[in-house]
């Protein structure tokens, strides 16, 4: 009993917050002043209020989470576990970058991320393309299909066309068109997918249909 009422108590208060939030933004600033017994309030700046207390919540939460990253692999390393110089070499990483930030030498961070991040991102992207052709040769070994064809000739035409080789400028136009219409479009069809399901799980939330936040 005192579990469902709970329960139903958590429901209350998340659906509350969440109409309280959706329609003071909807009201605005100067839609969201309301007077009680001669004192006005701004919906608005309490909408605020409440959006910054969710910031911090979050950021505690990644605090948490680096917390819990470091307890971790200290774990490993005291056991020595497989790949324990891996969790070494995160710790002494992620404790030089916490120490340079804490006394602001953001100058040496910025190097570190120019110098080595941006290298591993780049090496991990540019093994992308040799996924994408074994991919393909896979695709085109296990069963030729449509789909398995367009795939190999969008990536030959991709590949192909970023060499710069003054022979081939029509495959460069015809990349350049196929980047900046078939796959931007593409790209904006997941977004507004992803818009749309953040929109179908706030509805969920507000109505009391998604209670994953009890869990």
């Amino acid at each position: 009993m005192l579990s469902r009422l709970g329960s139903a108590l958590a429901t209350a208060i998340v659906i509350g917050f969440g109409m309280f939030v959706v329609a003071s933004l909807l009201l605005g600033r100067e839609g969201g002043q309301i007077y009680i017994f001669g004192a006005t309030i701004n919906l608005y700046e309490i909408t605020n209020l409440l959006l910054q207390l969710t910031v911090i919540t979050i950021a505690v939460t990644i605090l948490l989470g680096i917390f819990n990253l470091f307890s971790v692999h200290l774990r490993r390393v005291g056991q020595r576990a497989g790949g324990w110089v891996y969790s070494v070499v995160l710790i002494v990483s992620a404790a030089a970058v916490l120490v340079l930030w804490i006394i602001g030498r953001q100058d040496v961070n910025r190097v570190l991320l120019d110098t080595v991040q941006l290298s591993v991102e780049s090496a991990l992207s540019g093994l992308i393309v040799f996924a994408l052709v074994y991919g393909a040769y896979r695709m085109m070994r296990r069963r030729v299909t449509w789909s398995a064809v367009l795939f190999t000739l969008a990536l030959l035409v991709i590949l192909i066309g970023s060499l710069p080789l003054p022979q081939i400028a029509w495959l460069t136009d015809f990349r350049a068109w196929l980047l900046a219409v078939p796959v931007s479009a593409g790209a904006r069809g997941i977004l507004l997918g992803i818009a749309l399901a953040t929109v179908v799980t706030a509805v969920r939330v507000l109505i009391g249909q998604d209670r994953s936040y009890r869990e």
